[in-house]
């Protein structure tokens, strides 16, 4: 578990493998995003039940995939708040070493990513947009403005794609969709969305992060 700034208030906790960077951040992220968790208080055991009957891969296989379904992971501080106040007792050990990372910032306003390995630059450029859209409302507001060019039926079938996923709550699709066409057209391709129609979108936002991080 490697800890690295990557822009202002923006940190990136990296691991050696997919599975511990999935295993670390599972209850961070949920109670972050997920569609059925986001703002509770969960067991892992009861996330396992719950994510085999209704993602996609869990209701393939009947088998809990999570560890192999998520490769990045995003966060606001605010997200750890309740896991410093205790009310996520008991902590897992993995939960717990990445609290005390950051138990020295407990009072100011960052964004956390999660990567393992060798991070490809798509996954970064995704995950570093998030960051942004959180800690930088200038950002966020120019990236609402650019999002605006985005026709109602590409909008629509990104939003399905979000939401077919099992991993995100409609409060964060907005962020989602700015941080997928920025870093993930492929995959909203092979969702059907036609991304010739965001082409253009695309190379804006990845215009205005760049400039952002310049």
């Amino acid at each position: 578990m490697k800890l690295a700034e990557l822009a202002k208030d923006i940190y990136n906790v990296n691991f050696s493998t997919r599975r511990e960077l999935a295993s670390t951040f599972l209850r961070f992220q949920e109670y972050y995003e997920s569609p059925k968790f986001r703002r509770k208080m969960f067991t892992l055991e009861e996330y396992k039940k719950w994510y085999i009957t209704n993602s996609p891969g869990g209701k393939k296989t009947g088998r809990f995939t999570y560890y192999q379904d998520w490769g990045g992971f995003n966060i606001p501080s605010s997200v750890l708040r309740p896991f410093y106040q205790g009310k996520f007792d008991p902590l897992s050990l993995k939960e717990k070493k990445l609290l005390d990372l950051f138990s020295d910032k407990k009072t100011r306003r960052f964004y956390i990513i999660g990567t393992y390995g060798r991070v490809g630059e798509q996954l970064l450029r995704h995950e570093i947009a998030h960051g942004l859209f959180y800690i930088n409302s200038e950002y966020k507001k120019e990236t609402l403005k650019i999002l605006k060019n985005v026709d109602k039926n590409t909008r629509v079938k990104i939003k399905n794609y979000l939401s077919s996923s099992g991993g995100y709550h409609p409060e964060v699709w907005i962020d989602e969709t700015h941080a997928h066409i920025i870093g993930n057209l492929e995959e909203l391709g092979k969702a059907g969305v036609d991304i010739s129609k965001i082409r253009e979108v695309n190379k804006e936002l990845n215009s205005l992060l760049f400039n952002y991080l310049s």
